[in-house]
C-alpha cells in the first residue's frame, strides 16, 4: 500500500491549506519566540508548593498545637496592677516666684529624674527587704513561712536550699550544680530553733508555722540581685506636660504584686519628701550663712565712706553744703569755672571786633551806629550807656543835617552848625568813647582769664578725691542691694522649711486584678502553632525548590528555555461523568492549540515533519503523538504516524493495526513500504507506520541514510509526518529520528519528568541540526500556574439536535481520541 493510495481529505482541505498559507510575518520566517526570562518563583509557584505539600504542613501544625498546649501548662499567667502618683509641678520658690500663694520649696526633681529615682536601689533595697522578696519558695503555699525571713548581706550564702522536717528536727542543706542530689548539709538543730545562721538567714519560724510539712524547698537570692529583678519589672509612662506618673508592676501573684507595687510608691513619697526637706533646710542654712557675711561687708563699707568723707570735709570738692547731710544735684565748682571762660571768651571776641572799628575810624571811614550796636554786648552793657548816647546823637544830628540841606544850602548858617557839631561827633566824641568802652573791656577780660587761671588748677586736685568717693559710694551701694536680696532670699527659705509639701503623693494606689492581664498561654500555643505552620511552609518551599521534577511552566520556558506548545490536562475518571465529559472538552481543545502551535512553530519553506519526544519514560510522548496526529487528521491534513520507539513502542496495539511489518522491517530491507503503511480504522486521514519486530540491532538502522530517505519520501506523499520516538535518556534513537525529521517536540510530565535530565538530553540536541519547536507540558492540572491554560466550558464545540421529524445521523468517528478505537486521551 503506497502513500498514493491513501484518500486525500477533500471537505476539510480548506482547514490545511489554512496551515498551509504560513506564519504570521511577525513570527520571523516561522520561528518560535524567545521565552522571557524571569526574576525568581512567583506566588502562585509557592501556593502550588503549599498545595502539593498540604497534609505535611497540616500535620506540622497539629503537632505544633498539641505541643503549644502542652507548653502552655507549664507557665504560670501574669497579673499586671497600676497606680498613679501626682508630681506639684511649679509650686518652687525660683519657679514660682511671680506665682500667687503661699511661698515653698523648689522641686526636687524635674522631668525624667523621677523614673530615677524610681528606679535607684535607695527606694527598691528597702522593699525588697522589708517584704522578703530576695527569697522565692517553689511551691506558692509556701509563701507564709518566709514572712520574718531576713539575711545577713555580709554572711549570706545565696543558692536553692532544701529544709527537711522529720521528728522535730530540721536539717538545711544548699543543693548546687556540682553536688550530690540532696546538696550539702550547712545547719541542723530542733525546729523552733533559728534556722540557717551558718549561710546568713535569720529566720526563726514557730513549730506551728510548719504543719504536715515534711520537706520546703525555696531560692535565696541577695537583696541587691532581687531589686535588679523588681526594676526589670516596673514600667513608668510620664506624658510630656502630664503631671502624672503611671506606674506597672508584673508578677505571678497578684495580691503580692499589688502589695510590691504599694510598698514602693510609698517609699518613693517618703524618699522625696525627706530628700526635699533636707534640700529646703540645707538652702536656709546657706543663705543665712551668705546673710550675715554680706551684712559684715556692707557695714565696713558704709564705715570707709564716712571716714573718707571726715578726712575730705574741709578740702575743696564739687559739693555745695547747703544743709548737713543735704547734696545739690549740680556741681558749683565746674558751672563757676565754665561759666567765667564763657564770659572771657565772649569779652574778647567784642573787643576785637570794637578794635577793628576803631581801626576803619582812624582810616577815615567813620563809625556807624549800626555797626557798634552789632556786638551783642554794647546793647546791654552799662558801661557803654556813653557810647550808646553819643552814637544816638550822631544818628539825630545826621537825620537833621539831611532835613536842613533839603531846605538850605551848605553856606546857610544853621546848616554849617550842624555839620560841624555832626563833625566832631564822628571825629572825636564817639572813638574816644569807643577806646574807652575798649578799656573797660580789656580789663574785664584780664579779671576773668586770671579767675578762669584759678579755677582750673582747683579742678585738677578734685578728680582724686572725688574717684576715691565715688568707689566708696558704689561699693556701699552694691553691698546695700546684694544684702537686701539675701535677706529676701532667707525670708523665703525659711518660710519654706517651715511649711514644707512634698512633691509626690499617691493619686491611685494599686489594686490586685480579678484576672490575669497577660495569659501567654494563648500566646505560647498561637505562637507555637504558627511555628510549626510556618516551619511545614518552609519545608514544603524548601521541597519544591530541590525537587529535580518538572511541575511549573516557567521551568520550562526559563530553565529550559522552550516554548510552550500546549498544555494537556491530566484526566480524572473517578469524579464522575460530568467531570471527565469536562476534562475531555479540555483536552480537545489542549490538542487543538498544540496543532495551531506546531503548525506556526514550523519552517514554512519544508514539509511539516516532526519528532515526539520525553527526557525519560512515562512522560506521555505515545499518548501526545498519537492525539497530535489524531488532531491533524480530524483537521483534514493527510496525517502518517510513525511508531519510532522500536524498542518499548505499541501504537499498533493501540489503534488495532498489525505491529508487523514495520519501520524496522522497512529499515533492513525485508519489506517494501506499502507493507508497513497501515491505515487507522475509523480515521480516514490517518496512517500509522508501525515499529515492527523488536531486535538488538534495530537502533544501529536508525542511522542508515534510508531512514532520512523514508522521511523524505512520506513527506512528499503527506501533509504531516509526526514521528514517536523513544525517550532521550533511552539512548540514540531519538536524536537519530530528530535528525531525520529536522523539528522535535519534548514531551514534558509534571512529577514525572526529571528536569535535570531533560537540561542534559537538551543541550546535547542544541548540538545537532534540529529545530526544538517547544515543549508539550502533559498531565497538568489546570489551577494555581496552570490557571489560564484552561479553556471555558460553556464553549465547548457541541453538535446541534436536529427536529424530531428529521432522521437522526450518526455522529460517530469525529471524536479526538488517544488510545484504542474511540478511547478518551
Amino acid at each position: 500500500m503506497t502513500g498514493s493510495n491513501i484518500q486525500p481529505a477533500t471537505p476539510r482541505e480548506t482547514a490545511v491549506d489554512l496551515y498551509q498559507e504560513g506564519p504570521p510575518a511577525d513570527w520571523g520566517g516561522g520561528q518560535q519566540p524567545e521565552p522571557e526570562e524571569g526574576g525568581g518563583p512567583s506566588l502562585s509557584r509557592y501556593l502550588a508548593a503549599i498545595r502539593r505539600f498540604k497534609w505535611l504542613i497540616l500535620v506540622l501544625g497539629a503537632v505544633g498545637l498539641f505541643a503549644g498546649i502542652g507548653a502552655s501548662r507549664f507557665i504560670d499567667p501574669e497579673y499586671e496592677v497600676q497606680a498613679t502618683i501626682l508630681l506639684e509641678q511649679g509650686t518652687g520658690v525660683q519657679e514660682g516666684r511671680g506665682n500667687s500663694g503661699p511661698i515653698q520649696g523648689a522641686e526636687f526633681l524635674q522631668g525624667s529624674g523621677w523614673q530615677d529615682l524610681l528606679r535607684s536601689y535607695a527606694i527598691v533595697d528597702p522593699i525588697v527587704t522589708e517584704l522578703g522578696l530576695f527569697v522565692t519558695p517553689a511551691e506558692r503555699g509556701d509563701s507564709t513561712l518566709f514572712g520574718q525571713f531576713r539575711v545577713d548581706q555580709g554572711r549570706l550564702r545565696p543558692g536553692s536550699y532544701k529544709l527537711a522536717l522529720k521528728g522535730g528536727r530540721w536539717s538545711l542543706s544548699l543543693r548546687t550544680a556540682v553536688e550530690a542530689t540532696d546538696g550539702v548539709a550547712v545547719d541542723s538543730g530542733v525546729v523552733g530553733d533559728s534556722i540557717g545562721r551558718p549561710v546568713g538567714f535569720l529566720w526563726a519560724p514557730q513549730r506551728n508555722q510548719f504543719g504536715t510539712r515534711s520537706d520546703i524547698e525555696f531560692n535565696v537570692q541577695t537583696p541587691r540581685e532581687a531589686s535588679k529583678g523588681l526594676i526589670e519589672k516596673l514600667g513608668i509612662k510620664l506624658q510630656p506636660n502630664s503631671p502624672f506618673l503611671f506606674l506597672t508592676l508584673t508578677g505571678k501573684d497578684a495580691r503580692r504584686t499589688a502589695t510590691t507595687l504599694n510598698a514602693w510608691v510609698d517609699q518613693f513619697v517618703a524618699v522625696a519628701t525627706s530628700q526635699k526637706k533636707r534640700n529646703v533646710s540645707t538652702v536656709a542654712a546657706i543663705l543665712q550663712g551668705q546673710l550675715e557675711y554680706a551684712a559684715g561687708n556692707l557695714s565696713r563699707a558704709e564705715s570707709a565712706l564716712e571716714q573718707f568723707r571726715v578726712r575730705t570735709v574741709t578740702e575743696p570738692n564739687e559739693r555745695q553744703t547747703i544743709a548737713p547731710g543735704i547734696e545739690m544735684t549740680n556741681s558749683p565748682v565746674f558751672d563757676s569755672y565754665f561759666r567765667d571762660r564763657i564770659l572771657a571768651d565772649n569779652y574778647r571776641r567784642d573787643r576785637e571786633t570794637l578794635e577793628r572799628l576803631l581801626a576803619s575810624a582812624s582810616n577815615g571811614t567813620s563809625i556807624t551806629r549800626e555797626a557798634v550796636l552789632s556786638v551783642p554786648l554794647v546793647n546791654g552793657d552799662p558801661a557803654a550807656e556813653d557810647l550808646r548816647r553819643l552814637l544816638a546823637e550822631q544818628a539825630e544830628r545826621d537825620a537833621q543835617l539831611r532835613r536842613l540841606r533839603e531846605t538850605y544850602t551848605d553856606d546857610y548858617p544853621r546848616v554849617r552848625e550842624e555839620a560841624e557839631a555832626l563833625r566832631q561827633l564822628r571825629a572825636t566824641s564817639v572813638p574816644n568813647a569807643l577806646q574807652a568802652y575798649v578799656r573797660e573791656l580789656r580789663l574785664r577780660e584780664q579779671t576773668l582769664n586770671a579767675s578762669v587761671e584759678q579755677g582750673s588748677k582747683d579742678l585738677r586736685s578734685i578728680p582724686v578725691r572725688t574717684i576715691e568717693e565715688q568707689r566708696l559710694k558704689r561699693q556701699v551701694e552694691v553691698e546695700a542691694e546684694l544684702y537686701r536680696t539675701l535677706n529676701l532670699e532667707a525670708a523665703k527659705a525659711r518660710l519654706a522649711e517651715a511649711a514644707t509639701v512634698p512633691d509626690v503623693s499617691v493619686q491611685d494606689p494599686a489594686v490586685p486584678p480579678l484576672f490575669p492581664t497577660q495569659n501567654t498561654a494563648p500566646v505560647i500555643i498561637a505562637g507555637v502553632f504558627a511555628a510549626f505552620v510556618g516551619l511545614g511552609l518552609g519545608l514544603a518551599i524548601l521541597l519544591d525548590m530541590v525537587d529535580k521534577r518538572f511541575r511549573y511552566p516557567e521551568q520550562a520556558t526559563k530553565d529550559l528555555g522552550l516554548y510552550i506548545l500546549g498544555v494537556v490536562p491530566v484526566i480524572d475518571t473517578k469524579k464522575g461523568k460530568r467531570r471527565t465529559s469536562d476534562t475531555a472538552a479540555q483536552v480537545v481543545e489542549a490538542f487543538r492549540t498544540i496543532r495551531m502551535n506546531v503548525r506556526y512553530a514550523a519552517d514554512p519553506s519544508r514539509p511539516l515533519a516532526i519528532t515526539v519526544t520525553s527526557p525519560g519514560p512515562n512522560d506521555g510522548k505515545s499518548l501526545i503523538s498519537s492525539n497530535l496526529a489524531l488532531s491533524f487528521a480530524e483537521s483534514g491534513a493527510r496525517t502518517l504516524l510513525i511508531d519510532g520507539d522500536i524498542r518499548r513502542g505499541a501504537l499498533g496495539n493501540t489503534f488495532g493495526v498489525n505491529a508487523k511489518p514495520g519501520l524496522v522491517e522497512y529499515l533492513e530491507g525485508t519489506a517494501l513500504i506499502a507493507e508497513v503503511l497501515q491505515p487507522v480504522p475509523a480515521h480516514e486521514n490517518l496512517t500509522l507506520l508501525p515499529g515492527g519486530a523488536r531486535k538488538r540491532r534495530g537502533p544501529e538502522l536508525l542511522a542508515t541514510p534510508r531512514l532520512t530517505q523514508l522521511i523524505n519520501q512520506m513527506t512528499a506523499e503527506y501533509d504531516v509526518v509526526i514521528v514517536d520516538s523513544p525517550p532521550l535518556g533511552a539512548g540514540f534513537d531519538a536524536f537519530a529520528l530528530s535528525t531525520a525529521t529536522g523539528n522535535m517536540a519534548l514531551v514534558m510530565r509534571a512529577g514525572i519528568t526529571d528536569r535535570k535530565m531533560a537540561e542534559a538530553k537538551l543541550a546535547t540536541v542544541r548540538t545537532l541540526p534540529v529545530r526544538i519547536m517547544g515543549a508539550v507540558l502533559n498531565g497538568i492540572q489546570l489551577t494555581g500556574a496552570y490557571e489560564y491554560y484552561s479553556y471555558y466550558q460553556e464553549y465547548a464545540a457541541k453538535d446541534e439536535e436536529l427536529p424530531a421529524r428529521l432522521p437522526e445521523k450518526s455522529q460517530s468517528g469525529g471524536k479526538l481520541t488517544a488510545g484504542g478505537k474511540g478511547g478518551q486521551a
